[in-house]
């Protein structure tokens, strides 16, 4: 019984580690079709994100396969547990990116000439946030929220850069509309930033909560 479990354990904690790895392609290419005006290369992400819905339901069968079934429990439950509230997370930050690829397809061929090397490098923060959370759950190791909280304030300091439009502008039509698509893809990835951190702080309460337990021993 015990080796079943743990076999559909590691079963579900790769499926967890490839949807992890899509979202985050998914996230990397929006961004690219972004920097490239590609609305062919949004299109591809827009399908992506049926099979991350897909992944996202079949792994959340099995964990609560597993949780019928085999009734884990202490570190166990809380690990799956966790999973599940991961997965949901993941699903979500897939939204993100496609709702990033949306905002390519609306642009069309028109560049986004403002603030694109500063979007760039806000994605690339939410991306390694995003890996380095979820790497911290898979190998239960313990990452400090600080350095969440660092990134958070890198990232209000390119908001606060990125939607400010000079009135001068406000006349272009198109600024507007480049106005508007910079706030939208920001507030995306500021959510891909808030997502992560949520997995984070799962790992942190994991952690605690087997600190708090072997410390009862």
């Amino acid at each position: 019984m015990k080796e079943k479990f743990q076999h559909l354990l590691e079963n579900i904690k790769k499926d967890l580690i490839f949807l992890a790895n899509e979202v985050e392609h998914s996230i990397r290419q929006a961004i690219v079709a972004l920097e490239r005006s590609d609305v062919a290369l949004a299109e591809q992400v827009k399908a992506r994100d049926n099979e991350i819905d897909r992944m996202e339901v079949n792994i959340e069968d099995q964990i609560l396969t597993l949780l019928a079934l085999q009734q884990p429990v202490a570190i166990d439950l809380r690990f799956i547990v966790g999973g599940l509230k991961m997965n949901n997370d993941l699903e979500r930050i897939g939204d993100h990116a496609a709702n990033i690829q949306a905002t390519v397809i609306e642009l069309g061929t028109t560049p986004l000439v403002s603030a694109i090397g500063d979007i760039s490098q806000m994605s690339e923060i939410a991306c390694k946030m995003l890996h380095d959370a979820v790497s911290a759950f898979v190998h239960r190791i313990r990452i400090w929220l600080e350095k969440c909280v660092q990134w958070i304030t890198m990232w209000m300091n390119f908001m606060i850069g990125l939607l400010q439009i000079p009135l001068d502008r406000c006349k272009d039509h198109d600024k507007i509309r480049e106005g508007f698509a910079i706030a939208r893809v920001v507030r995306s990835l500021e959510r891909v930033g808030d997502l992560s951190t949520n997995i984070s702080e799962d790992v942190v309460f994991m952690k605690k909560q087997k600190l708090f337990a072997t410390n009862l021993m």
